[in-house]
């Protein structure tokens, strides 16, 4: 019986750039040895899960395909039984993924949800306004992940939360967003995991309190904060909740769950 889920976040966490945190991958082979289950969860929103797995695996961890778990999955889980016809507006890789599972049309074929993502290739106005159309016509407005900014080769770049922001101030709605710090994407990640864990024997572990920790205290499972990635940023943050556990980095996380 597996002992303990452990949702693991990746940028920042478990590598950093294009390399891995030293030691990660043991301490990842160190958890799975022990009987727990690995999931490892990401707010990436602009390549599809292949591309990642392959990505992960060249900088040298080994992870089965099925314990990644990204926003498009969450999508995916959380639109495919229902019927709904989605319009995607996101890279052309995350749109084929969802195409292979759901039903995705264009903007005019009245949409029952829009689904934002990464748009960086694709964005133009009459791209936006189209979504925000479909969206006051009466498609729920659904946003991959809900990041303002972030750092594209060392420098901001706007991210998809400020596009769907857009969007919900001229449509008046708020998104439901499916990444985290969303307690659903929780919800939809530990559905991948057979038994279905205990709060109190699921963990999330991350190097951001804004989204990792945020997201593992209002789902009430355990937290655990690393001090790599964007631990510094937020170090002196007192309006970001703070987790029950903080570590140097990942490679601690086996000798803390052994004694939990």
């Amino acid at each position: 019986m597996t002992r303990h889920a452990v949702l693991l976040d990746l940028q920042g966490t478990v590598h950093e750039g294009d390399r891995l945190v030293p030691g990660a991958d043991a301490a990842v082979t160190a958890l799975r040895d022990a009987g727990h289950a690995v999931r490892f969860v990401t707010n990436t929103d602009s390549q599809d899960s292949a591309s990642i797995v392959a990505r992960l695996r060249r900088m040298g961890l080994g992870l089965d395909a099925a314990e990644l778990f990204t926003p498009v999955d969450a999508a995916v889980a959380d639109l495919e039984a229902t019927g709904a016809r989605v319009h995607v507006l996101a890279t052309a890789a995350v749109r084929d993924q969802l195409a292979a599972r759901l039903d995705v049309v264009g903007p005019e074929a009245d949409p029952t949800h829009v689904l934002v993502g990464d748009v960086h290739d694709v964005l133009d106005y009459p791209a936006l306004d189209a979504a925000f159309r479909a969206v006051l016509g009466g498609a729920e407005l659904l946003a991959l992940q809900h990041g303002r900014w972030f750092l594209r080769d060392g420098r901001p770049a706007l991210d998809t939360g400020s596009v769907v922001a857009a969007i919900e101030h001229g449509a008046e709605v708020t998104a439901r967003t499916l990444g985290k710090p969303s307690t659903e994407f929780l919800r939809l990640a530990l559905g991948t995991v057979t038994p279905a864990p205990e709060p109190g024997r699921t963990w999330v572990v991350g190097d951001d309190r804004s989204s990792d920790v945020a997201m593992g205290r209002a789902a009430g499972v355990r937290t655990v904060l690393v001090r790599t990635g964007k631990f510094a940023r937020q170090a002196d943050d007192d309006s970001l909740p703070r987790p029950e556990h903080v570590l140097d980095d990942v490679t601690a996380l086996p000798g803390l769950l052994s004694d939990a």
